[in-house]
């Protein structure tokens, strides 16, 4: 699957400053909350509810590359199965934005809320 998730970064009006994507070779559960058992690995290519892929930051197409943006506040838009390649029983939370601030050394999320894709 060449685009699982896309990622945003994007000023006060919307106009897209960054981007990135995870381009994904394996769907599976990695770890998965109390009580909740694993279910699938990369043959099957779903991740269970309650469960999450979890990948590294130096994997490739894993961030976003930030180096010419100035210290600010943005938007940070996540956007999960984008193309709805991985079937769903709904596709309205599959988005997440979130006010981003970054001071030129770290990156902070805050007011995070669902959207659909």
């Amino acid at each position: 699957m060449d685009v699982f998730t896309h990622y945003d970064v994007m000023d006060h009006r919307g106009m897209r400053i960054a981007e990135g994507h995870k381009a994904s070779f394996c769907l599976e559960d990695v770890h998965c909350q109390d009580g909740v058992s694993k279910r699938y690995s990369c043959e099957g290519h779903s991740i269970s509810v309650g469960c999450a892929d979890v990948y590294k930051h130096d994997i490739d197409c894993q961030w976003i590359d930030i180096t010419d943006l100035k210290p600010g506040n943005y938007i940070f838009k996540l956007n999960v199965n984008p193309n709805m390649d991985v079937p769903e029983l709904s596709f309205s939370n599959n988005a997440a934005v979130c006010d981003l601030g970054y001071s030129g050394y770290d990156v902070s999320l805050t007011n995070c809320r669902l959207e659909r894709g």
